[in-house]
């Protein structure tokens, strides 16, 4: 079992950005299978432009995908910046081995290793699974040393419930790995409609205790099988160590009629610009609006509400707004139209980014 977490997407200030999967640069008919394309231009003149390359390949049970980031050089032209290389296989039944190794370019062009970071998970027939990623950087003479490692665990307390236990260790004394970090994760079905889950992070303080940095605790409510309401807390630790609520955040969803809503209320100490001790008040709020067309297209308009920070005791009003439409071109591919309005100094919403999207149909 797991939760199905409402979140609200962040909007990048492009002007233009274009993903062509699965096609060629000199005929966008002709398919390219595995590849993908993305370019992105922004507005701002001093903001340089890129270009992700993803290439996916799949044989004899190995999956490779390979992305090449390319931004503009000396000369205005692109170039490579940085590499990724993902190799994935099963070794067995129930594991599989994942390797993944970044490289940087020089000014010159040579490619050379940034990163590299190996990883292994197991899953076993009851669901339970466990997942080590070790990760190693070379140094100045390009030999690899130990960075870092994460072990995540998780398991099944019941049919209805399952923890999740994720560590992070690095190098101590001789090189012996010890854990500085640890997240604990919890979720149970309480009723046939209520789902609770909690969650601990903590940090090893110098003393080499562990210290809560924050906590979360929410409920997902079905209210109908077209409606779906989740409440999260979040404390955070302050200047003292002592846990003090910092956000709750509601969220409302609705399905009817090709119709999808989406409200999310984000409260926060001080949210309307007053000493309110330990009450919240309603610090932003996002509306989301997704409907369907039976040829594929699809409509989005989301609005963000937001206080002043000249008058925090006013109102909420928009402060953005984005508008999205997506339409079939064909009948293997789909391309969505955004325009992004901000408010500007005189208080009015202006257009201050479009985005152009093509991909495949799924």
């Amino acid at each position: 079992m797991s939760l199905e977490r409402i979140t609200c997407a962040g909007v990048c200030i492009v002007i233009s950005t274009v993903v062509v999967a699965g096609q060629q640069a000199s005929d966008s008919s002709a398919p390219v299978p595995g590849t993908t394309v993305t370019e992105r231009t922004y507005v701002a003149k001093d903001i340089k432009s890129w270009r992700l390359v993803q290439t996916r390949t799949d044989a004899n049970g190995l999956e490779s995908v390979v992305e090449t980031l390319e931004g503009p050089n000396m000369d205005g032209r692109m170039a490579p910046i940085q590499e990724t290389v993902t190799e994935r296989r099963r070794s067995s039944a129930t594991a599989t081995q994942t390797a993944r190794d970044v490289f940087g370019f020089a000014g010159d062009g040579r490619r050379a290793l940034l990163e590299t970071t190996e990883s292994q998970q197991d899953v076993q027939p009851n669901g339970d699974r466990s997942t080590v990623r070790t990760t190693w950087i070379p140094d100045v003479n390009g030999r690899a040393g130990l960075a870092s490692q994460q072990i995540e665990r998780s398991r099944s307390t019941s049919p209805e419930g399952r923890e999740t236990t994720t560590t992070s260790l690095v190098p101590h004394y001789n090189d012996a790995l010890r854990e500085i970090e640890r997240t604990e994760y919890a979720e149970r079905r309480t009723s046939p409609a209520v789902v609770r889950y909690d969650s601990t992070h903590q940090l090893r303080d110098i003393n080499g205790r562990w210290q809560p940095t924050e906590t979360r605790a929410g409920e997902v409510r079905d209210i109908n099988p077209s409606e779906r309401v989740e409440e999260e807390t979040i404390q955070r630790a302050d200047l003292n160590g002592k846990l003090t609520v910092s956000e709750r955040i509601v969220t409302r969803r609705s399905v009817a009629n090709g119709r999808e809503e989406t409200v999310i209320e984000t409260y926060a100490p001080n949210g309307d610009g007053r000493f309110r001790g330990n009450d919240l008040a309603l610090s932003e709020r996002v509306r989301r609006t997704t409907s369907t067309a039976a040829d594929g297209g699809r409509s989005v308009i989301e609005e963000v509400e937001g206080r002043s920070l000249v008058s925090p005791g006013e109102p909420l009003r928009v402060v953005r707004r984005t508008e999205a439409t997506t339409r079939p071109v064909g009948t293997n591919s789909l391309v969505t139209d955004r325009r992004v309005f901000e408010r500007d100094a005189n208080g009015r919403l202006q257009l201050v980014a479009t985005e152009t999207e093509q991909h495949p149909k799924n």
